[in-house]
């Protein structure tokens, strides 16, 4: 996968960056495409002396410092800086490798970029190599020269340097960039917190927001396909008979939600934005199910969650959120992600158990503040049915499972395999191992000492 999206680039290649062709980049001379601000043509490789190193460092930094964009290596410019020749390069792993050593040691702190070899059916081994570059939120990075750093950006086609002042606007500009993300996660989380019926259910809900923001065109088109995609379904990985009954859209977002009510969610919902971020919730425990004989008020009663539940929710959210923002909003790279319960106070605390014999005890202490875990992953990890993703659900899962006095995530590992003793053969275990085989992930019989 590549973790550039860019509908522009998209549109002019006539696909996504990972499936571009030697015949789209052959177009691209047909039709005498320009170098842009996203878009730059080089004959031939970087060499490998001091200024061609620094070059490469340059045009990588200069994209990720302003709109992302591609560079292609094997496509010649004319005078007016349109596609005109393709000589081609030579294709290599170990040049791949090259590129990468180099922006590494250069670049600080080192951006996000993918490198393709794209093959000429009629020359093995010969080709174009694209670098993709997204735009980054760690903006600025600066090139290592002599002893100190230099920040490029894109003015056009071209490349211009950042001034003292204008450095420090952008460093200014990152920490800014920081905490408008975590304070999008937050109204998220509560927006979609403030729908829920929360009477008798308590729910896990998850928060995701694209270091870079993606967007789509939020019309009739847009929420018939989204209704399609989600009425009377089970958005869970592994489904347990809960539906979406309702889909409708807000202010720049899609929605959709279970229960009877058409005002008020119940059992499973999800808010998906325009930018590409998105809330999910999904039922962690029925409350009134639990509650004693006789209790004058069965909404006080605890919060007993399963932790199998618990991580179910976890991994479906995610990965659910990640597929609207990548396929649906067109956002690439890393991004924000949060998990909470909810609710959880002192009136109305939530204990975590298991109903398997391994593990020890769970459950040892109940929590009275809402737990939270908050991390970053890659985008296309998430939305992808494989190690990463699991390995992704684990460190998220962990972070809640640690605030009810309990180390790790039993179900998974944060190198991607699932353990198969902490399914329940009754409720989830062969439907989890099913998937994990037709997702190339490991499954291991060892348990945690």
């Amino acid at each position: 996968m590549v973790a550039l999206r860019s509908r522009r680039l998209e549109g002019l290649f006539g696909a996504r960056l990972d499936a571009v062709s030697h015949a789209q980049i052959v177009a691209l001379k047909t039709n005498a495409v320009s170098e842009s601000y996203d878009l730059e043509f080089k004959g031939e490789l970087y060499g490998g002396n001091d200024k061609a190193k620094r070059d490469l460092a340059g045009d990588v930094a200069a994209l990720a410092n302003t709109a992302g964009g591609v560079l292609l290596l094997g496509v010649a410019e004319d005078d007016q800086a349109r596609a005109a020749e393709l000589p081609g390069v030579a294709l290599s792993d170990g040049e791949v490798l090259r590129i990468r050593n180099i922006v590494a040691d250069l670049v600080h702190p080192l951006p996000t970029f993918d490198v393709r070899q794209i093959e000429d059916p009629n020359q093995p081994g010969h080709g174009v190599l694209m670098i993709a570059v997204p735009r980054s939120p760690s903006a600025p990075h600066g090139v290592l020269v002599n002893e100190g750093l230099r920040y490029p950006r894109r003015n056009g086609a071209s490349i211009i340097y950042l001034t003292e002042s204008e450095v420090a606007a952008a460093y200014q500009d990152r920490f800014d960039r920081r905490q408008t993300r975590y304070d999008d996660l937050l109204r998220y989380e509560r927006d979609l917190t403030s729908s829920l019926d929360t009477g008798e259910q308590t729910y896990v809900v998850v928060t995701l927001v694209p270091d870079v923001s993606g967007d789509f065109a939020l019309d009739t088109k847009a929420w018939r396909t989204f209704r399609g995609e989600t009425i009377d379904k089970d958005l869970l990985v592994i489904p347990r008979g809960v539906t979406v009954r309702h889909v409708t859209v807000g202010s720049r977002r899609l929605i959709a939600h279970g229960g009877s009510e058409p005002a008020k969610a119940k059992w499973i919902a999800c808010e998906l934005h325009q930018s590409g971020a998105g809330a999910f919730a999904a039922i962690a425990a029925n409350r009134t199910d639990l509650a004693r004989p006789g209790q004058v008020d069965e909404n006080t009663t605890a919060s007993r969650i399963e932790d199998e539940d618990l991580v179910l929710d976890i991994w479906s959210g995610l990965r659910l959120l990640a597929r609207h923002a990548r396929d649906r909003s067109a956002a690439g790279g890393t991004a924000t992600v949060r998990a909470t319960i909810a609710p959880v106070t002192a009136d109305l605390p939530a204990e975590l158990r298991h109903p398997r014999g391994f593990g020890g005890s769970l459950g040892s202490h109940q929590v009275t503040e809402q737990p939270q875990a908050t991390s970053v992953f890659d985008i296309d990890d998430l939305a992808e049915d494989g190690p990463g993703l699991i390995a992704a659900t684990s460190v998220l899962a962990a972070g809640l499972i640690q605030h009810f006095g309990y180390p790790e995530t039993l179900q998974m590992t944060t190198d991607g395999a699932i353990r198969t003793k902490y399914w329940s053969s009754q409720r989830y275990g062969p439907r989890v191992q099913q998937w994990a085989t037709q997702a190339k992930v490991d499954l291991t019989d060892d348990t945690v000492e």
